[in-house]
């Protein structure tokens, strides 16, 4: 049985030849690329014990920019020259019901920029990505205590191999220096703005970003700015939290 393991070596001044053996594709028939919320939260979650890797409220950002993403890449919606979000044309069956709620949302409420959709649509991002994936038999929900008073959901997958495929297809391709579809050019950006950069590229830094876009296919223009404003989202709140904890420092210093 294949089983995959997170690698942490940076491989981006690896040589293609000096990638390891184990990294063959698998020989046992496993999913195509799917949904890319699904493959972000399969990769957002440990593939053994399905503890979140990143805060959930990141984890949820990210997921609903992935959502909107899937949205775009069949016409569903797109960004206006005016910087919001609108519907758009989309083939019937090309939606699934939660799809088309948002699309309703989007239709009915105020002309709003892809950021503060993202920031409306986390919450619900992550309950439905979770549900769907547990309806689908690939996660098994349970809870775990963290602290006396509070407990917190977690996703361990059913399949180890399954869980972990979206991340090894991603991490094996980069290490090959391989180019990327629009799908998973899509789902390594929506993993670096979200936190996962390092799980993906071995160590998430200027050099290994620097040869991941290398291997980035351009996508569709509403796509790309969907995962710019994740990523500036995800840099905001990075800003933020560092000033709080230099703040608390300060004050505990005096």
């Amino acid at each position: 049985m294949t089983v995959y393991r997170t690698c942490t070596r940076d491989w981006s001044t690896t040589s293609p030849a000096a990638a390891p053996a184990a990294l063959a594709e698998p020989a046992v028939p496993l999913p195509p690329a799917g949904r890319l919320a699904d493959e972000l939260f399969l990769i957002a979650h440990d593939d053994v014990t399905g503890k979140p890797r990143v805060p959930t409220r990141v984890v949820g950002r990210g997921l609903a920019a992935a959502m909107l993403a899937d949205l775009a890449l069949v016409g569903a919606v797109t960004v206006a020259a005016t910087g919001s979000v609108v519907t758009g044309t989309a083939a019937p069956g090309a939606v699934d019901p939660w799809g088309r709620t948002v699309l309703r949302w989007i239709d009915t409420d105020a002309p709003h920029p892809p950021a503060t959709w993202i920031d409306r649509l986390a919450g619900h991002a992550y309950r439905t990505v979770a549900d769907r994936l547990t309806v689908a038999g690939l996660v098994r929900p349970r809870t775990v205590r963290r602290w006396w008073w509070r407990r917190d959901p977690v996703y361990p997958p059913v399949d180890t191999n399954v869980a972990a495929w979206p991340w090894a297809r991603l991490s094996m391709r980069v290490r090959r220096h391989t180019r990327l579809s629009v799908h998973d050019s899509t789902l390594a950006r929506l993993c670096v703005a979200t936190g996962l950069g390092g799980h993906i590229l071995g160590a998430d830094t200027l050099t290994a970003r620097r040869q991941l876009r290398q291997l980035l296919t351009p996508v569709p223009p509403g796509v790309d700015q969907l995962v710019r404003h994740l990523a500036a989202a995800d840099g905001r709140s990075r800003h933020s939290q560092h000033g709080r904890r230099s703040r608390h420092g300060r004050q505990g210093r005096r």
